[in-house]
């Protein structure tokens, strides 16, 4: 098996795993003894725990290799936050009434995931010439 090819079955393997723990908050609350009791708390438990873990096997799936340093690290960013703003969506489907925090915070990381797909692109095309 390639390296590429092992890292895109980590990376979606982690994928798989981020969501079942996105999916099953009351599992990651009380594994960890964290409170649960209001939606916020619920949509936190998802994208503090499967959000994280989605992104970072979204971003090993997607890591073509480890230099330039400066896309490892914007691409860890970005898919990190991509990986939490998608579970914290999904919280916001499945547990409902989300609090003014939760659309603050689903709001910077839309920000930082639109600004990090620009700053990927504009090295891309520097390392293109």
């Amino acid at each position: 098996m390639t390296r590429r090819r092992l890292r895109l079955v980590i990376g979606l393997s982690l994928v798989a795993v981020g969501g079942v723990l996105a999916l099953s908050p009351l599992v990651v609350a009380d594994a960890l003894d964290r409170p649960h009791e209001t939606s916020g708390q619920m949509i936190n438990l998802r994208a503090s725990w499967g959000g994280v873990v989605i992104g970072i096997g979204a971003f090993v799936a997607w890591l073509p290799r480890f230099t330039p340093r400066a896309r490892t690290v914007l691409g860890l960013l970005t898919w990190s936050m991509a990986g939490v703003g998608a579970a914290r969506a999904l919280g916001f489907a499945l547990d409902g009434e989300p609090d003014t925090r939760q659309l603050v915070w689903i709001s910077a990381e839309a920000v930082i995931v639109i600004g990090g797909a620009i700053g990927l692109r504009a090295l891309a095309r520097r390392a293109r010439g």
